[in-house]
């Protein structure tokens, strides 16, 4: 299982001028063929960009698209239900833990939801923001590539 980042979604769905845009859409192609995920909190900040970018109904469709799609999982961090202290108290818990890594808040819950998901790689174009703060390989969508033996 890979996970794939906002960013890389934002630039198949938004920002199709960027230098990356080529990249991107081989990346999204070729890791149709492999188990791949978004997490849910990825797929959320990209609502909210095309939101801003765009219309907001545009949002609800894209997030019902991911919702409904055969070959992109959505990834959800573990939780407890067991009461709101209990699920407030291990979410923070989890969140503050990656914090302590120095990652951001929203970053931090995309890195939790992939490491309860046990990815293997996740593919963003930040990789600054998540080398070196967790055992997960974190990759470009070139360096991803280029693992696999494209060129």
């Amino acid at each position: 299982m890979i996970g794939i980042d906002t960013d890389v979604l934002g630039i198949h769905h938004i920002f199709k001028q960027d230098g990356r845009y080529p990249a991107t859409e081989w990346f999204l192609r070729e890791s149709e063929r492999i188990e791949r995920g978004v997490p849910i909190f990825s797929l959320l900040e990209l609502c909210g960009l095309i939101a801003t970018a765009r219309q907001p109904d545009e949002a609800t469709l894209i997030f019902e698209e991911y919702l409904a799609s055969d070959d992109t999982s959505i990834l959800y961090p573990q939780i407890e239900i067991a009461s709101p202290q209990r699920f407030w108290a291990r979410q923070n818990a989890e969140l503050l833990e990656r914090i302590e890594r120095r990652v951001r808040l929203g970053d931090a819950a995309i890195l939790w939801t992939i490491e309860c998901a046990a990815c293997e790689a996740f593919v963003t174009w930040n990789t600054k923001h998540y080398k070196g703060k967790t055992m997960i390989t974190i990759q470009t969508p070139e360096e991803w590539l280029q693992s696999r033996g494209y060129r």
